[in-house]
């Protein structure tokens, strides 16, 4: 293990090429010319992202490709990359995520300064075209931190669920059965904390990648909006036990509240995302654990055309644009 290079990238990818042409193009630049291993674990079982492969194998040789028999799905695809990746700290990154200039430079900074069996990174939300900040960073921190692993995820591990705020060492990785969180959506962040107990986390100030979002269809898993959100609860239920329950349930209760999950608003923003609908809304909004009037509000909205809460959407996003900062050049990603 002590052979490996110090810091790896894995990419869990599917079947966006263009979104995965920038987001190498962003690491090769952060990379400065490194042998940096890149693993990009490609579940599309087709030729789809070959040619992007081989453009980027000519600037960066350390550029890994491996194409996995069978679709594994987004939640095994995660633990699969970070499995393959050659490093002793496998930095985990959507194909759609952006690095910035100094990311690579300033993680491997904070992993030289000591024993770092997590690393939180964090990140600035961006819209769908990377060029509008909609939030700076995610969390609001001055300084970079350490807390213990009841702490972080009592308050703050709801963060984490972005992957690309992840690095994680891959020795205390491969210490968890990671099969026994497949299915909640959020596997690497169940492995994580259960080797975690008992350690610290360190936590980066600084925004170090762009998270592409600003509606739901950025995402690969807008179709399962419902399930993706119950997932976080899932996953903290299996951490049960090794945790104490009251950190168990601030985990939750944090997760929610930095997602408005449940509000008039969420209710609203999935209408818009087309998430919401009558079926929807009776398979898991109907008997939700939520105040009767925002399930009231839902009830109605889903019977309510789309175009209106998309059309208030688009206006609700040029008002972002007007009053919030674009990116600067330097933080601009590679065409």
């Amino acid at each position: 293990m002590n052979a490996l290079p110090p810091l790896g990238i894995a990419i869990p990818t599917y079947k966006r090429p263009d979104q995965l042409r920038l987001c190498l193009r962003s690491i090769v630049r952060a990379a400065a010319g490194r042998e940096l291993p890149i693993l990009v674990a490609d579940d599309s079982t087709d030729d789809t992202n070959l040619g992007v492969i081989a453009e980027l194998r000519r600037e960066h040789p350390a550029l890994i490709h491996h194409r996995n028999p069978r679709n594994l799905g987004i939640d095994a695809n995660i633990v699969n990359s970070v499995d393959l990746c050659p490093a002793r700290h496998v930095w985990i990154m959507g194909e759609d995520d952006r690095l910035l200039p100094q990311a690579v430079d300033r993680v491997l900074e904070v992993l030289a300064l000591g024993e770092r069996p997590f690393v939180y990174v964090n990140y600035a939300s961006v819209d769908e075209s990377l060029t509008l900040v909609l939030r700076e960073r995610s969390l609001p921190l001055a300084a970079d931190a350490e807390e213990s692993a009841e702490q972080f995820l009592a308050e703050h591990a709801w963060s984490m669920g972005f992957i690309g705020a992840c690095v994680v060492d891959k020795e205390l990785w491969g210490s968890v059965r990671r099969e026994r969180y497949l299915g909640t959506w959020y596997a690497h962040a169940g492995s994580v904390l259960e080797y975690l107990r008992g350690r610290r986390a360190y936590l980066v100030s600084e925004p170090l990648v762009l998270n592409r979002c600003g509606a739901p269809g950025a995402f690969t898993w807008a179709d399962s909006t419902f399930d993706v959100l119950d997932g976080w609860r899932r996953m903290v239920a299996l951490l049960r036990g090794g945790y104490p329950d009251p950190v168990c349930d601030r985990a939750v209760e944090s997760f929610q509240r930095a997602h408005g999950i449940g509000s008039i608003a969420f209710f609203a923003y999935l209408r818009a995302g087309g998430a919401l609908d009558l079926q929807s809304w009776r398979r898991f909004v109907r008997d939700g654990p939520w105040p009767w009037r925002n399930r009231a509000a839902a009830w109605a909205m889903a019977r309510l055309d789309r175009r209106i809460f998309q059309a208030a959407a688009a206006g609700l996003m040029e008002l972002r644009r007007r009053r919030n900062r674009r990116l600067t050049p330097e933080r601009t990603p590679p065409p």
